[in-house]
C-alpha cells in the first residue's frame, strides 16, 4: 500500500483504518495522509480506489445520540444542496460504525483551498453561505438540553468570579474588577431579556476559517458542527466576524492575547452585507451585534488566563490587556458599525417588507 507523507500527526493508525474501511465497499486502500485540521476527533483522509475519504473517530466526549443527531443535521443539509461534506453510509446502510464502543464515519473528500483575507470575494461568500445555512435549519428541531446563551454577558462575571478565587496574591484584582465593571455596562445595554427576545436558529458554533473551504471565491463547504445549539443567530456572525474580518495592528505584533486584532471595517460592513442580502437582520440584531462580538472577546481572553493556571501574572496581565484595548476599540467604533449595518441590512428588510 502505498503510504502518503503525513501533514499533520494522526491518532489513527493504519489498523485502524483498515479495520473501519472493512464496515464500508470503498474499494482498497491506496494511501493514508493526515488531515490538517481537528483537534478533538481523531481523522485521516484515505484514498481509495474509489476517490479520497475522511475518517473520523469520534471522541468520548460525545454520545451516539449527539453523533446520531449531527448526522440527522448534515443529511438534512445535503439534501437541500447546501455545500457540506456528504457522509457515506457503511454496508449495513448506516452513516455510525460502532467498532469496540467507539464510533466512526466516514465522510467525502472536499477539495478546496483555505480561507485567503486577500481575497474580498470569499468574505462575502461566508456572509452568504451563513446566511443560506440558517435558513436552511431554520425548521430543524435543536438538540435536546438546555445551554446558556454562548454570549451573554453574564458569563464574564462568571469567568472574574473562578480567576478571583485562584489569584490568592490579588495581582490580578484591578484587571478582574475592570472586566466586572464592563460586564456590568454590557448587561445593562443587553439584559437577558433583549438576548432572549434575539431571533434563534440552530447555530454552527464554530465558525472560523478551518471550517470553510473555497473554490477561488466561492464556498465549496461548510463543516464541523459538533458545536451545534440554539441561540441566537447573531452568534454565528459574530463568530464569522471575529474569524474573517479581523486586522492585525502593528501594536499587537507582540501581544499575548488571544485575538490579532479588532474588526478590519470594510471586510466586516461586506461580511454582514452579504448576510443581509439572504437573510436581513432586525434593528435589534444590528444593535446586539456589537456587544456580543465584545463578549466573546473578554471571554477568549478570560478564559486563555483560566486555562494557563501555570502562567506568570506579567503574561496573565498582557492576556487581559489585549481585551481591554479591543473593548475600547468598539466602543469607539459601535455608532459607525450600526450605520453602516443597517443601511444593509434593515434597508433590505423594509425593501421586502414594501
Amino acid at each position: 500500500m502505498m503510504r502518503l507523507p503525513a501533514l499533520h500527526k494522526t491518532m489513527l493508525r493504519s489498523t485502524d483504518i483498515t479495520r473501519i474501511l472493512s464496515h464500508y465497499d470503498l474499494g482498497t486502500i491506496e494511501g493514508i495522509a493526515a488531515t490538517g485540521h481537528g483537534f478533538v476527533n481523531e481523522t485521516a483522509i484515505v484514498i481509495t480506489r474509489l476517490g479520497r475519504f475522511v475518517v473520523r473517530r469520534n471522541h468520548y466526549r460525545f454520545s451516539l445520540a449527539a453523533v446520531c443527531y449531527r448526522h440527522r443535521l448534515i443529511d438534512h443539509l445535503c439534501q437541500r444542496s447546501f455545500p457540506t461534506a456528504r457522509l457515506i453510509q457503511n454496508k449495513n446502510g448506516s452513516t455510525v460504525t460502532i467498532i469496540d464502543g467507539r464510533i466512526y464515519e466516514v465522510q467525502e473528500y472536499i477539495h478546496g483551498t483555505d480561507f485567503d483575507p486577500g481575497h474580498p470575494g470569499q468574505i462575502v461568500g461566508v456572509g452568504a453561505t451563513l446566511a443560506c445555512y440558517h435558513q436552511t435549519v431554520v425548521d430543524l428541531p435543536p438538540p435536546e438540553g438546555v445551554t446558556l446563551p454562548r454570549y451573554a454577558p453574564a458569563r464574564i462575571t462568571s469567568l472574574t468570579e473562578g480567576l478571583y478565587e485562584r489569584d490568592v496574591m490579588g495581582e490580578l484584582h484591578d484587571d478582574l474588577a475592570w472586566y466586572d465593571g464592563r460586564a456590568s455596562a454590557l448587561r445593562a445595554a443587553l439584559p437577558d431579556h433583549a438576548y432572549s427576545a434575539l431571533p434563534r436558529v440552530l447555530i454552527h458554533g464554530d465558525m472560523h476559517p478551518d471550517n470553510v473551504r473555497f473554490a477561488g471565491d466561492r464556498v465549496v463547504a461548510l463543516l464541523d458542527f459538533d458545536q451545534v445549539e440554539r441561540d441566537a443567530r447573531i452568534v454565528d456572525l459574530a463568530d464569522a466576524l471575529v474569524g474573517f474580518a479581523t486586522r492585525v495592528l502593528p501594536s499587537e505584533a507582540t501581544s499575548w492575547g488571544v485575538f490579532r486584532g479588532p474588526l478590519d471595517i470594510p471586510q466586516a460592513v461586506n461580511l454582514v452585507c452579504s448576510y443581509g442580502r439572504i437573510a436581513p437582520l432586525l434593528p435589534n440584531e444590528v444593535a446586539a451585534l456589537p456587544l456580543l462580538i465584545e463578549v466573546l472577546w473578554l471571554c477568549s481572553e478570560l478564559g486563555r488566563v483560566i486555562s494557563t493556571p501555570e502562567g506568570a501574572p506579567d503574561y496573565h496581565a498582557a492576556v487581559l490587556a489585549q481585551g481591554k484595548r479591543l473593548s475600547e476599540w468598539m466602543q469607539q467604533h459601535t455608532p459607525m458599525l450600526i450605520e453602516r449595518w443597517s443601511e444593509a441590512t434593515i434597508g433590505r428588510l423594509d425593501a421586502l417588507a414594501a
